[in-house]
């Protein structure tokens, strides 16, 4: 079987000398294409089979990395190699994180790119006796299903892959183990009829993601017969995200599990190979974590401040150890960092910082507020690039329309994926996330400044159903239109308007 290859440099010696340097067929590959950017590259990947990316790290608008990134994200199954002409830490961390086989310096050394090739032919080989492409359909469903980026295009589909028509509590499972355990995960994820799974290869780890259908009880009894607890510590660590009660709240369980890995990691903590986005029962607050995001979308700064002081008095009264609330004020700042984009990388690693020294409560409690008290004071406007500014009007201007991320990108003459990642990159927030959020702030405008009803508020923002909306709206803000109206009419306080 032969694998298919593209090549992504602007340099034309760089890409010819790759074509040459070895003998691609006889190592069981071919050239398929080549690209200049990663724009280019991401329109080819979308009518290609591509098996193996070989990408520069430096390119306008999208890092060589980015565009891997977005193309991952599409659950397409794929081995790369990085390029480049300089040796840099952070972009090799990068490399190695998303599942790199190797990082290669200009020029390329033949023995070293023959090595890797080689290696990632064992991959690709082990990978297709292992999947099969009904089975990576349906992990492109499940993707987007937790990363909140399924369109109504495919709901036809995902709803015959997952029975969301009865009531029932959700939680999302995020183990990353060593790619040879891998497969007794998933085979053990089998036995026990847990179908709704995918995974991501990284470097030599994987990433299985699981969306767990039942209560905390069975959960917990799923949890007792996890064959990874035989294996050596060293080989897996399973983040759990909290348990959400409506299927369309999993992008939030998945985004509290991966929050949770990702502050495991970036502080190296040691300990139990479990981690838990909420804590035992006698110290739960999923509940108040959830409602924090629905009090950021209301907006409103005495609300947004109160919450903060209420949670932060929930942990003084039950007694919480620090490290539990430094892991609590992690995960309430990641959610005001993703509601509001006010941040810059060094403002944003500063306050990580500042969490991960501070073991006093106040002092937690008072970085939040600070934080949100120069969102509110800053308010500025954002200089981003132009096609990332062309959607934004897009929407403000079409808001009350039919808008979708794939209709916006054939308007613009763009590749859906690369404009969806480069929205995502500068505006922390999905397509659909940002149009959802931009309907309902004009929602709360409508209800707090004008005398207009439900109906026509609804109409106004494109809802041609006043109930839908009303539920969307509930769902968003924990208060109906008419509950928010009575709340805030002559008394909002707006943070971070766009």
């Amino acid at each position: 079987m032969s694998y298919n290859v593209l090549l992504v440099d602007d340099e034309y010696m760089i890409v010819n000398g790759l074509k040459k340097i070895i003998s691609w067929e006889e190592e069981g590959f071919a050239i398929r294409a080549t690209a200049r950017n990663a724009k280019e590259a991401l329109t080819l990947m979308e009518s290609e089979e591509i098996d193996l990316v070989i990408t520069d790290i430096t390119m306008p608008e999208m890092t060589g990395l980015e565009f891997i990134d977005a193309a991952q994200k599409e659950a397409r199954q794929f081995e790369f190699m990085i390029l480049s002409g300089y040796q840099k830490f952070d972009f090799l961390k990068g490399g190695l994180q998303l599942g790199a086989i190797n990082y290669l310096m200009k020029p390329v050394d033949k023995s070293e790119l023959l090595k890797s090739v080689r290696k990632a032919k064992d991959r690709l080989d082990t990978r297709n006796r292992q999947e099969t492409r009904e089975g990576m359909y349906s992990e492109v469903l499940l993707s987007q299903w937790v990363n909140d980026e399924l369109e109504t295009g495919n709901y036809e589909a995902f709803s015959q892959l997952v029975d969301i028509t009865d009531k029932s509590d959700w939680t999302v499972l995020i183990f990353e183990v060593s790619r040879e355990k891998k497969s007794v995960l998933s085979e053990w994820l089998k036995q026990q009829q847990q179908m709704l799974f995918f995974s991501r290869n990284l470097g030599d780890k994987s990433l299985v993601i699981h969306i767990f259908k039942g209560n905390k009880y069975l959960l917990n009894q799923l949890l007792l017969t996890n064959p990874l607890q035989e294996q050596d510590e060293k080989d897996w660590v399973l983040s759990v995200g909290e348990t959400v009660s409506d299927w369309e709240d999993v992008p939030d369980s998945f985004e509290k599990a991966n929050q949770t890995l990702r502050r495991y990691k970036f502080y190296e903590r040691s300990g139990s190979n479990i981690l838990y986005a909420v804590f035992s029962d006698d110290f739960d607050l999923s509940a108040d974590i959830i409602n924090f995001n629905k009090t950021l979308m209301v907006g409103d700064f005495p609300t947004i401040e109160e919450t903060i002081t209420d949670i932060f008095a929930k942990t003084q009264k039950i007694g919480a150890r620090p490290e539990d609330v430094r892991h609590i004020t992690f995960m309430l700042f990641m959610d005001i960092y993703r509601r509001f984009n006010h941040l810059d990388e060094e403002e944003y690693r500063q306050i990580l910082d500042d969490i991960n020294r501070s073991s006093n409560v106040d002092k937690l409690c008072g970085i939040l507020t600070s934080t949100i008290k120069e969102i509110t004071k800053e308010k500025t406007a954002y200089d981003y690039s132009e096609n990332v500014q062309n959607v934004i009007d897009k929407i403000r201007m079409d808001y009350a329309s039919d808008l979708s991320l794939k209709s916006v990108a054939q308007s613009l003459h763009l590749n859906v994926m690369y404009l969806g990642q480069l929205f995502k990159k500068e505006t922390k927030k999905s397509f659909s996330q940002y149009l959802n959020q931009y309907r309902m702030k004009k929602a709360q405008n409508l209800l707090l400044y004008t005398d207009d009803n439900v109906n026509e508020i609804a109409d106004q923002i494109g809802f041609n159903n006043s109930t839908y909306f009303s539920q969307m709206f509930k769902k968003m803000n924990d208060l109906t239109p008419k509950e928010f109206r009575e709340k805030y009419k002559h008394h909002y306080h707006s943070v971070g308007d766009e």
